[in-house]
Formats: C-alpha cells, structure tokens, sequence
C-alpha cells in the first residue's frame, strides 16, 4: 500500500464525513417531526445531563441568540424545558424531558438502522478495518473530557 500523507489523509476523511453527515440529514429530513442536525446536536449535549444555554452555544460555536432559538423550538415540541437556575440567577438551564428522550432514542435507532443498511454488504474483514479506523479517529479527534456532549 502506498504511502498517504496527512493532507490526502485529512481530505479524504472530510469528503467520507461530509457524505455520512448528507445521508443522515436527509434521512432524518424525511421523519415526521423532522429534526434538524443542530437540534440533533442539542439533543445529544442536553442528554448527558443539564446545561446552560451558555455551554450549548459555545458547543455549537455559536451565539446565544441563535441556540436560544433552536432551544425554543425545541422547548414548543415538548422534548426540552428550561427554568433559571436558582443558584445562579443568571444561567439559563436546559434539560430532556421524557418525551424528549423517547424521541433522541427513535432519532438515534432509525439513524443507526440507516447506516447499518449501508454497511451490510462489506465484507466482515472491511467492517472491521473500518472500526478499527474510527477507533483511531476517535482517539484523536476527541474533544476533552470537559468538552464531551
């Protein structure tokens, strides 16, 4: 095999990222309900636990105008709540509520379901290599420990 550098390397991985994050967007277009990415994103940082509107704009790298539109939309579905927080009166709290978590689980299912679809006809030696990849990926693309959704 020949030799790839760390540019074709970091290319080709965008191009696969790009592909993977299309497929899934569009699959998730197509649900009742439709979810966008984002609000996914939100919905994945706020069901490890409670947070500030605060950190979920700075995890969407964005600002809090804008995540606190995505957040009432999500607030008006019934699958998110906010209060103030009463030890500090100047955090915005966001948490899951049931019905959220009942939809994140669906969304996430149906999005795995979707791409083992796409993975079905590799070879088990293929599908292997491929987790093998993204163990190492995930190594060193992961955020830190404090940054995690």
């Amino acid at each position: 095999m020949a030799k790839v550098d760390a540019g074709t390397a970091a290319r080709d991985l965008l191009h696969v990222v790009m592909l993977v994050m299309r497929t899934v967007a569009a699959d998730m277009r197509r649900e009742p309900g439709a979810v966008a990415p984002a609000q996914m994103g939100t919905l994945m940082k706020v069901s490890v636990g409670p947070c500030t509107m605060s950190s979920l704009a700075r995890h969407h790298t964005v600002s809090l105008p804008t995540v606190s539109k995505s957040v009432d939309m999500l607030v008006r579905r019934g699958w998110l709540e906010r209060w103030v927080d009463k030890h500090d009166r100047r955090h915005t709290m966001v948490r899951l509520t049931p019905q959220g978590r009942r939809v994140l689980t669906g969304i996430k299912k149906r999005t795995e379901q979707h791409v083992r679809r796409s993975l079905t006809p590799l070879a088990v030696a293929e599908r292997e290599q491929l987790v093998a990849a993204m163990r190492v990926l995930t190594r060193v693309l992961a955020p830190p420990a404090d940054e995690l959704f």
